[in-house]
């Protein structure tokens, strides 16, 4: 009866994996492979950021400082101009954006990285990335590239597993060493990164500044109460120090006044789901609460190359940080939040969260927009009016419901105005409330979407287009008609998170990338990962001139879109 129940137990577990193993496959297969960087576009078309916070090496090279990270790929400190360059990320030709382990080549000028996907080159005449995925060399998943070395003619690559293989310092494929070392950590002739590189024995007596407090047993401290381990250290030949950390980013510091600065970088979090500009400022916000930070908040300044993230746990004003949508205001930047709707003021610096108690309808709030007068707010619970010239007043702020009877336990998810008509994407279809008249409805009309749930609203001259569950639907309310294809019912079955109409194009996020519509051809190009996206789940999309910005599950991406250089 045991042994019975024994071959019972195996033939269920063999039969589980059997079942379990095409998923496992698919899983690691979900993204397409990135075997170099896309010959379609010049260096920068395509520009990805995400959460920089977490080091993991540093090599230093004859322009830049280059800093490992575990979502951000490789980021780029120009130690000359004492700056940061755009990040090296798959949006540029990386196999992988959680980078183990960097090494920089002096006598090439070649830097190579190991992923967990992939080992990579970049060759810097031709400014391209090649990759070689660590399945095809031999490596097994269960191992992992922790060092990396400088040989005469060889670069070697160590693994945590004690396995060594190595390639052609000018490139090429990946093969098991054939190179003969007694030991490869102690020849002389091998300069290692990563893991394996020789490390101080004591790190300095480091004074910072900013609120921040150095250990020397390798710990640093925020203004926040945040502690984040040393993860690497490396001294440069100009008497400075950089450092790598868990949590705070990276750092500089100088030997000789024995001071260190945080060099902040990078977004709060990786999901990006709201996106606005306040004059030079980009801010930059999620919605989502499963990363590894709460933080989710960034003000990153463009001219300045500044950026500043808001801690939701140290801003009393701030009773929430799950940001759905971001409305900008003259100098008042309004926050719909999770709970509640937030304003920052520019000028004073002051945060203020209004909710039910302030008589709001909801404390879940999806999307904002704004007029002269008026602050209209959608929420889990329809839309609500604020009047203006009562924000400051605590004993005569003046909330109201906008049609509650037809509202009430709608969501509404995006808003648009169009004059004195106020558009709303809502869970029940299409709102449409005339804000001179105070009175609105759904619209039913023949030709519409064909699914109620609507997320995403954007106004273009006489054009309203809609981004839905079941795709794209475009209303044209001079002619009172709603338009076919190519512009309109185009991708049936296709989740539009967000869409956005321009003059020349319309722009639609998608869980399986962005669609772009020219309006000179009347056609549709679909773009994703392989082109140049951080991810294919995009959030949010902000145009800015040339370029464009998009939020995804991932990071933030920008597209120089209109290059003179290229036809998409």
């Amino acid at each position: 009866m045991t042994g019975a129940y024994y071959r019972h137990l195996i033939s269920s577990f063999v039969i589980f994996f059997i079942v379990l193993l095409p998923t496992l496959s698919y899983s690691q297969e979900s993204r397409p492979r990135i075997r170099e960087t896309n010959p379609n576009y010049d260096q920068g078309d395509w520009v990805s950021y995400s959460v920089a916070r977490f080091v993991t090496s540093i090599a230093v090279g004859t322009e830049y400082v280059y800093f490992g990270t575990t979502e951000s790929g490789i980021t780029r400190y120009d130690q000359f101009r004492n700056s940061w360059d755009f990040p090296w990320t798959t949006s540029n030709g990386l196999a992988d954006n959680e980078i183990l382990a960097l090494a920089f080549d002096q006598t090439t000028g070649y830097l190579w990285c190991a992923s967990r996907t992939a080992v990579s080159f970049y060759h810097p005449t031709g400014k391209r990335w090649h990759n070689s995925f660590n399945d095809e060399f031999g490596l097994p998943f269960s191992d992992e590239i922790e060092s990396i070395g400088v040989a005469k003619n060889r670069i070697l690559f160590l693994t945590r597993g004690g396995r060594l293989f190595e390639s052609n310092k000018f490139g090429g494929i990946v093969l098991v060493a054939n190179t003969i070392f007694d030991n490869p950590l102690r020849d002389q002739n091998v300069r290692w990164f990563g893991k394996a590189a020789s490390r101080l024995k004591n790190l300095p007596h480091f004074f910072m500044s900013n609120g921040y407090l150095f250990n020397p047993v390798g710990i640093i401290e925020d203004f926040n109460f945040r502690r984040a381990e040393i993860s690497a250290a490396v001294p440069d030949n100009w008497g400075n120090l950089w450092i790598g950390t868990r949590g705070l980013g990276a750092g500089k510091g100088d030997l000789n006044s024995m001071q260190l600065s945080m060099l902040n970088y990078g977004i709060a979090k990786r999901g990006v789901n709201a996106l606005n500009f306040h004059n030079e400022v980009l801010w930059i916000a999620s919605a989502s609460r499963s990363n590894q930070s709460r933080q989710s908040i960034t003000a990153w300044d463009l001219n300045r190359d500044t950026w500043k993230i808001y801690d939701q746990r140290s801003i009393s004003g701030l009773t929430s940080d799950e940001v759905n949508s971001i409305t900008v205001d003259g100098d008042t930047i309004w926050f719909s939040t999770g709970y509640g709707l937030s304003l920052y003021s520019t000028k004073s610096g002051n945060w203020k969260t209004y909710d039910r108690f302030d008589g709001l309808s909801d404390n879940i709030i999806f999307d904002t927009v704004t007029d002269d007068s008026t602050i209209w707010v959608g929420t889990a619970n329809g839309i609500d009016r604020i009047e203006k010239n009562s924000l400051g007043k605590k004993d005569s702020l003046k909330i109201s419901p906008v049609s509650p009877g037809n509202l009430t336990i709608v969501e509404v998810y995006d808003l648009e105005l169009m004059e004195n008509l106020l558009w709303a994407a809502t869970n029940q279809g299409i709102y449409v409330y005339d804000t001179y008249k105070r009175e609105g409805g759904f619209s039913n009309e023949i030709g519409g979407p064909t699914t109620n749930v609507i997320n995403s609203i954007s106004r273009y001259e006489n054009e309203i287009w809609f981004g839905s569950l079941e795709g794209i639907d475009v209303f044209d309310v001079e002619k009172q008609e709603w338009r076919g294809v190519p512009e309109g019912r185009f991708f049936p079955r296709t989740r539009v998170n967000r869409i956005v109409a321009t003059k020349k194009a319309v722009w639609a996020g998608t869980d399986q990338g962005v669609m772009k519509y020219n309006r000179k051809t009347k056609s549709w190009r679909t773009f994703t990962i392989e082109d140049g996206l951080i991810d294919n789940h995009v959030n949010a999309i902000l145009l800015d001139g040339d370029h464009i910005w998009f939020g995804t599950d991932l990071g933030l991406t920008c597209f120089f879109w209109d290059s003179p250089n290229r036809i998409d």
